[in-house]
């Protein structure tokens, strides 16, 4: 709402009890700016494993930051959102930035690409709301994508886990975890949302995540705005993932039945065949 400031948010949760979470890490004891990979890590790893991490790393790291044009684009709106659901977002906002520092510390040591350089790269992107505007008619639209676009990203980092953070040392694997752990969070706060203020629209909720699938797979390219981010990298999941996320967030909401766990497993172990 206007003039609702980030501080009367937080209290607007803590006074209602709190289904919303955050999970607390401090990034500098994680991952200092001081940090130097040691040499051995980047030359153990194998060739392939290292080029592909930059190359996913020079995508990752800019769209965890286009959370703050989502964001600003959200609060133009404010007076159509509930209290509570604009205090998550702040708490959402503060993750998605640390994820954005965290990622571009980790670019940092395992590409060695500057900070002033990335810097020059964010400040040039130009995020485009229009072709996603499916998703942002309003809280309840914006909580199921925002379910949809998380447990995206549980699956995409715990895959990132096991094809590349891994093999550069406990530091950098820990961030990997960390992304994985908040992203979970991040989806149960939107459910909890759903649950409790919006329980009379969840007969939307399959229709509109079919909408969301075929809108992001449609779109052949990411456009800078957060949500529908793994547009920009469909050929590194099975057909099924957006199917099986789909039954899973229905699953969440005690609107079907959970997938079972080897199709859980496929969505960050599928290996695509050449």
């Amino acid at each position: 709402m206007p003039g609702i400031n980030q501080t009367d948010r937080s209290n607007n949760i803590s006074a209602r009890g709190s289904r919303i979470k955050q999970n607390i890490w401090d990034l500098d004891a994680v991952l200092p700016l001081s940090y130097a990979l040691p040499p051995q890590s980047i030359e153990l790893a194998p060739r392939e494993v290292y080029t592909n991490f930059c190359n996913l790393l020079s995508r990752d790291v800019y769209s965890e930051g286009d959370a703050q044009a989502l964001y600003d684009y959200i609060i133009t709106r404010a007076d159509e959102m509930s209290p509570e659901f604009l205090a998550m977002l702040d708490l959402w906002l503060v993750d998605e930035l640390k994820h954005y520092e965290a990622l571009r510390r980790t670019y940092h040591c395992i590409a060695g690409v500057d900070f002033a350089e990335m810097n020059r790269q964010f400040a040039a992107r130009i995020h485009e709301i229009e072709p996603i505007e499916l998703v942002l008619a309003d809280e309840f639209t914006l909580l199921v994508t925002m379910m949809f676009d998380e447990i995206g990203s549980v699956y995409s980092y715990r895959r990132d886990l096991w094809e590349y953070y891994r093999h550069f040392g406990t530091a950098i694997q820990k961030i990997g975890h960390h992304l994985v752990k908040d992203e979970g969070v991040h989806f149960n706060n939107a459910a909890e949302l759903l649950l409790t203020d919006h329980q009379h629209r969840l007969g939307e909720v399959k229709g509109l995540l079919e909408q969301i699938s075929a809108l992001e797979q449609s779109l052949h390219k990411y456009h800078k705005t957060f949500f529908l981010d793994h547009a920009q990298e469909q050929y590194r999941f099975p057909p099924q993932f957006n199917s099986v996320l789909i039954r899973l967030i229905l699953a969440r909401l005690g609107l079907g039945q959970q997938p079972e766990q080897v199709e859980l497993k496929t969505l960050w172990q599928w290996v695509p065949i050449v």
